[in-house]
């Protein structure tokens, strides 16, 4: 395969999103939420293998484009939306990504909003991928750039719902602490 037929398979994939995808985290797992999909890189990869894909954002653009980009495909939908109020039944999907989009929470409060919604939205025993900076190994140095970030209580809150399928992983570069998790929804 070339790196040509490589990039189309994959797009702009989050790489540690690629990571779970090697790892067959996401095998089996066919319906998927894409919260904060933007333009749609990372849902590519599944929309080409025949997941029925749902992607959600606020920014109506960016919604315009991924439905512009993915149009031949009818294994996908594309929405605006808040992850404070997803617009879908409870237990709904085997998997949720949701990749540089919780930080964009504008306190605790909307954060803990955010995340009982991709709670409920999930089926028991689905796989939620979450990518997001965190202040967990940053010290004093919170990257500004970002609004909120995951702390060691939210971790805490995060275990009552959730089994941890992948260890918590987190990358700091550059005083910027951006962190990985993978996790298993509790009944």
């Amino acid at each position: 395969m070339t790196y040509q037929e490589l990039n189309n398979e994959l797009g702009n994939m989050d790489l540690y999103l690629l990571d779970q995808v090697l790892k067959g985290s996401f095998a089996g797992k066919k319906k998927l939420l894409d919260a904060g999909c933007g333009e749609g890189r990372n849902s590519r990869y599944f929309i080409q293998n025949g997941y029925e894909v749902n992607g959600l954002d606020i920014d109506p653009m960016a919604v315009k484009f991924a439905r512009m980009t993915f149009q031949k495909f009818s294994n996908v939908t594309f929405r605006e939306g808040t992850l404070t109020d997803l617009p879908y039944p409870d237990q709904y999907f085997d998997g949720c990504i949701c990749s540089a989009v919780l930080h964009f929470a504008e306190n605790r409060d909307m954060f803990t909003q955010m995340w009982n919604e991709l709670y409920r939205v999930l089926k028991t025993g689905g796989i939620l991928f979450v990518r997001m900076s965190a202040t967990i190994g940053l010290g004093d140095n919170r990257d500004a750039r970002f609004l909120y970030s995951l702390t060691q209580d939210d971790l805490d809150m995060i275990s009552e719902k959730y089994e941890w399928a992948e260890p918590f992983k987190t990358v700091l570069v550059h005083d910027r602490s951006m962190s990985v998790l993978v996790l298993k929804r509790k009944a």
